[in-house]
């Protein structure tokens, strides 16, 4: 077996290459895209390298064939806002192993090691929190759009570098028929006549400015959670400016108490399953497939939590609860005759708050969890972030390790 560092459009061919051999017996797996990964690593796409740095390898078998792959890098913006040096790893995949996932974290915490790094968080993704977070470790369904998949044996590598949990990070799933309907209208109504709080749905003409309104509630919001960097509006009116193609406006809302932005609620149609075919590669003459796929492909239309918050100082006061009853009643019922089952990813455990409301409200149950480990390179001190108990969260359809590929 060789490590080699990808460097060339050949080696980028391998890195993509890989999870495809390592999956191809998987039903559940549903490939990235690439120009979506391409785009991580991409100095002109992600300001974490305007002070950060990253590499990437993959690992070769004899007959020069991908058998692994690997990432390793330094977001050096958020490190001079905690005042650690903080590495991470991510986009890991390799065949059932032993000695192939050896080389492959050796060589990405020797990379991290010499630059200095005395704590290193994996997997994880090279930027924002919301996309590709965390190994999955329970609930084997087909994963969501930007949400991270892995066999059940990745966990053994982890654990045998000595990786010790930090972070839950999870999916929570149910149906829209499901929703606390008479619960929600009912505080719908007080939350609106005591706070005069009043939603309405995303402006598509003008998502410059409502960039601005999510990134003043965002900024509010989680002010107070582990790793939070500030969002500026022209990021989210970037994101918002990317998704606007795929976006259903009526599952946006913005909510406001007089003319002040004081919560948002962001829902998408998810697009993964009707991604499956494309195994990767949205090519434009691909792009009459995927929409057909995304109206009429006979699967239960899921709707995907993007983004939620609510201002610092209207919290606990039932705005998560008006924005859901607006979502569910906005254009005669449009969503509850459309969407069919809810898919709310990248719920962190911790997040005691939103995980009450997201119960409550919804419904829901959490059907899929990741968790994100941390090494200790040095004497720094650690503490797990907070958590929650998911001792009966089921483990899903765990696919046979038989199924996977040996090194």
């Amino acid at each position: 077996m060789q490590i080699q560092e990808v460097t060339t459009p050949a080696h980028w061919r391998i890195f993509h290459q890989v999870p495809h051999y390592i999956y191809a017996n998987d039903p559940h797996w549903i490939a990235p895209l690439e120009g979506d990964i391409d785009k991580i690593f991409s100095p002109a796409s992600n300001k974490a390298f305007e002070e950060g740095k990253a590499e990437i390898w993959v690992l070769l078998d004899a007959a020069g064939k991908g058998i692994g792959r690997i990432s390793a890098f330094i977001d050096g913006r958020r490190n001079a806002k905690i005042g650690r040096e903080d590495g991470g790893i991510g986009f890991f995949e390799c065949v059932n192993d032993d000695e192939a996932a050896k080389l492959l974290f050796d060589t990405a915490e020797a990379y991290l090691a010499a630059e200095g790094i005395s704590m290193i968080h994996a997997p994880i993704n090279f930027g924002e929190r919301d996309k590709f977070w965390g190994l999955l470790t329970k609930g084997w369904y087909p994963p969501l759009y930007h949400e991270y998949y892995h066999p059940q044996y990745y966990q053994r590598f982890f654990n045998a570098r000595n990786y010790q949990p930090q972070e839950q990070v999870f999916t929570f799933g149910g149906k829209v028929e499901n929703l606390a309907f008479e619960r929600l209208t009912q505080i719908s109504g007080r939350v609106r006549e005591r706070y005069n709080i009043q939603s309405r749905v995303i402006n598509l003409r003008d998502l410059r400015t409502e960039g601005d309104h999510m990134a003043t509630v965002y900024n509010s919001a989680f002010a107070n959670m582990p790793h939070f960097k500030p969002l500026e509006g022209e990021q989210i009116y970037k994101m918002l400016k990317m998704m606007k193609p795929v976006m259903d406006p009526n599952l946006t809302c913005i909510s406001f108490a007089g003319d002040e932005p004081v919560g948002f609620c962001a829902l998408m149609p998810d697009i993964n399953r009707s991604l499956k075919f494309a195994k990767g590669k949205l090519s434009w003459w691909k792009m009459p497939r995927f929409l057909y796929n995304l109206k009429y492909s006979g699967q239960p239309n899921i709707v995907k939590g993007v983004a939620f918050g609510i201002h610092a100082d209207y919290q606990r006061r039932g705005v998560f609860s008006e924005m859901v009853d607006f979502l569910t009643t906005v254009g005669d019922g449009y969503n509850l005759k459309t969407y069919k089952e809810l898919g709310l990813a990248t719920i962190r455990g911790g997040n005691y708050a939103m995980l009450k409301s997201s119960t409550a409200a919804l419904n829901v149950f959490v059907e899929r969890v990741h968790l994100s480990f941390v090494k200790i390179l040095d004497d720094t001190p650690y503490e797990p972030y907070g958590s929650s108990d998911v001792s009966q969260v089921p483990m899903g359809e765990v696919p046979e390790e038989g199924i996977y590929p040996k090194g």
